[in-house]
């Protein structure tokens, strides 16, 4: 996602800051952010790197902005210790890291955990993201579209149900043959799914060694880590899609039971590391063919029926909202927008893939661009799988300053407007544009010499 630089908007904060002091006052976040400092020094030895660095604490209704420090541009105004501001509209919220103001933040949603543990798992986490560049992990995101097809779900349940079962071992050598059943679901996964092993490498390296850091620094000890990764777990068992949350649970699972052996595992990662690879050999599992009968007799034991029933089922209705959503975006008129400079939120654990090329529902995304900023609340929103398009369904109400549809509106900005072409679609255009040929490309008005 290529994050945005915006203008900072002056003089609007004052009253709000009043209003909202009594919620977050300066001392609390003073010793949230002291808390997290003294984290990541106790941790350097992590990454060889002291990762701590600017964060952005938001409030999500106000956007109200609490700092650690100021920004590139000293645009923030300091108050008792905290740099405040209020965040552009434009500016999506969400738990990330981002680019504004010419300062790489770690951003975090508001309010804060109640739970020291989660608040410092979550904050260093983001702050991960913001050394990873530095680190050497300059690494894409994605598309792990087999992980919402009835196999590939299969064999990552299967592959969960093992590394729990891992976890819940009383000896570490049974924990380890957990561990290597549950490599032998990864690598059958990643066999009947050609190139899986790269699309899943890269948002594990993403997204794995992002919570496995916050973990650590988390400050749990061996027992609440591990009891923590089986709650994680259960939820996960519950996530409607897998696509991009997986990610977040496999690598601090394998990196649980690594840190046991090596507390420093981690430095042998890079960019280039093929985890599937890496992991099979420092659990010692065979590299054999691995044979479908076999694979299917190792999942008797942890319930292999049960989930390739449940899945058997989910199927069935997934097929169908997938042809519904397949209707809804293609077949019906619909509004399509081009991406230029896009910034976006969404809620990753309810995306619905569609078929290859097509692209990812998202049934809810705050997504801002050029154009202005979109806002789909229910309906979903299909985000072609190069991040180039995005469409949402037949536009209700279109007037200058604003677009309507079910369950979605577009705050228009000036210099925009909506065309319809002669198929009945729509499109968001530049206003010296003109209405959109058969072939749906724009062509710029001829100017007179």
């Amino acid at each position: 996602m290529k994050l945005l630089g915006f203008i900072w908007l002056t003089g609007l904060f004052t009253i709000a800051m009043v209003h909202r002091a009594q919620c977050y006052p300066a001392d609390s976040l003073l010793f949230y952010f002291k808390q997290v400092e003294d984290a990541t020094f106790r941790y350097q030895s992590l990454w060889d790197k002291d990762i701590y660095g600017p964060v952005l604490l938001v409030d999500p209704e106000t956007r109200e902005v609490y700092a650690n420090r100021v920004d590139a541009e000293g645009i923030l105004n300091c108050m008792n210790g905290i740099y405040t501001g209020i965040l552009p509209l434009e500016v999506t919220i969400s738990n990330t890291d981002i680019q504004w103001n010419g300062t790489h933040w770690a951003m975090i949603k508001l309010p804060l955990s109640a739970n020291a543990y989660d608040r410092i798992d979550l904050i260093t986490h983001e702050l991960f993201h913001v050394a990873q560049p530095s680190l050497g992990f300059q690494i894409r995101r994605e598309e792990n579209k087999h992980l919402d097809i009835r196999e590939g779900r299969i064999y990552l349940r299967l592959e969960m149900a093992a590394l729990k079962a891992a976890l819940k071992a009383q000896r570490f050598n049974r924990a380890e043959e957990h561990l290597r059943n549950a490599l032998i679901f990864r690598k059958y996964r990643q066999m009947l799914y050609r190139g899986s092993e790269t699309t899943e490498n890269s948002l594990e390296l993403l997204e794995g060694l992002a919570s496995y850091t916050g973990q650590i620094m988390s400050g749990r000890d061996k027992w609440q880590w591990r009891e923590y990764l089986v709650s994680r777990i259960d939820i996960f068992e519950k996530v409607p899609s897998f696509v991009r949350s997986f990610a977040y649970e496999t690598i601090p699972v394998y990196g649980f039971f690594l840190y046991q052996k090596d507390n420093h595992w981690n430095k042998g990662m890079n960019a280039d590391t093929q985890l599937t690879e890496f992991l099979s050999e420092a659990f010692g599992v065979d590299r054999r063919i691995l044979l479908q009968s076999y694979v299917k007799q190792v999942a008797e034991e942890y319930n292999g029926r049960i989930i390739i029933d449940e899945e058997n089922k989910r199927e069935l209705t997934q097929n169908t909202l997938i042809d519904f959503y397949r209707e809804k975006f293609f077949e019906r008129p619909h509004l399509e927008i081009r991406l230029e400079d896009m910034n976006m939120s969404f809620d990753l654990q309810k995306l619905v893939p569609l078929d290859e090329d097509e692209g990812t529902v998202y049934p809810s995304i705050t997504l801002s661009d050029k154009w202005g900023i979109l806002t789909v609340k229910r309906g979903g929103a299909l985000l072609r799988d190069d991040w180039r398009w995005v469409i949402v369904s037949e536009p209700l109400t279109i007037s200058e300053k604003e677009i309507t549809g079910e369950g979605w509106t577009i705050a228009l900005n000036e210099g925009y407007q909506v065309i319809q072409n002669s198929q009945g679609n729509y499109h968001i255009s530049k206003k010296n544009t003109t209405q959109l040929p058969e072939d749906g490309k724009f062509v710029p008005e001829e100017k007179s010499e």
